[in-house]
């Protein structure tokens, strides 16, 4: 079977586990800090699915981020990564975290949008941005901010699948390909 099928059924699983036990608001931020955790460090899951260390002491990579965490979601998160030990899911912990982010924004409405600046951007800005993106319910709408300096100056937003792109790179690359030079890197 499919591990990207199985990844999405044991996420909403947890999902609609933690909503029964009233935690999938903190399951959320937790399997965002998971799935990022992932990026940053590359042996992560090799650690993870390595039966040679024990079950508590592979769980603890993970609990051991959410010290501060109330006990009833540390509970839940536990009692998952025990459902993916015996079962020998451990592999699908990035793709399951990654699937729960997804499912939780369709249940709650939210709507994930990146902007990136070459400056950092003031709250204010971000409100206002939040504000053109869902008028309605600008509360709804997660903004990450990254700063890149590539883009030379301007800006690019991306909102689910729609990605706007007004940087000067952007336009550097139009000129470019339009005289047949080499693409920018």
């Amino acid at each position: 079977m499919n591990t990207g099928v199985i990844a999405s059924r044991y996420a909403a699983a947890l999902l609609q586990y933690a909503t029964s036990c009233s935690t999938d608001r903190y399951l959320y931020d937790m399997m965002k800090r998971i799935s990022a955790c992932f990026s940053e460090i590359p042996d992560l899951e090799k650690t993870f699915c390595n039966r040679m260390i024990s079950i508590e002491d592979r769980k603890a990579l993970f609990l051991n981020l959410f010290s501060g965490a109330p006990e009833k979601p540390l509970k839940v998160l536990s009692e998952f990564l025990d459902l993916l030990t015996r079962q020998r899911r451990e592999n699908i912990i990035r793709s399951v975290s990654l699937g729960y982010v997804d499912k939780y924004r369709q249940q709650e409405g939210i709507t994930y949008s990146v902007l990136t600046t070459v400056v950092p951007v003031d709250d204010l800005t971000a409100e206002k941005i939040k504000s053109f993106l869902d008028p309605v319910n600008p509360q709804k709408v997660e903004l990450e901010l990254v700063q890149d300096t590539r883009l030379i100056g301007g800006f690019s937003l991306r909102v689910g699948m729609k990605v706007w792109d007004a940087s000067l790179l952007a336009r550097l690359r139009l000129v470019r390909k339009a005289y047949g030079f080499k693409d920018i890197d």
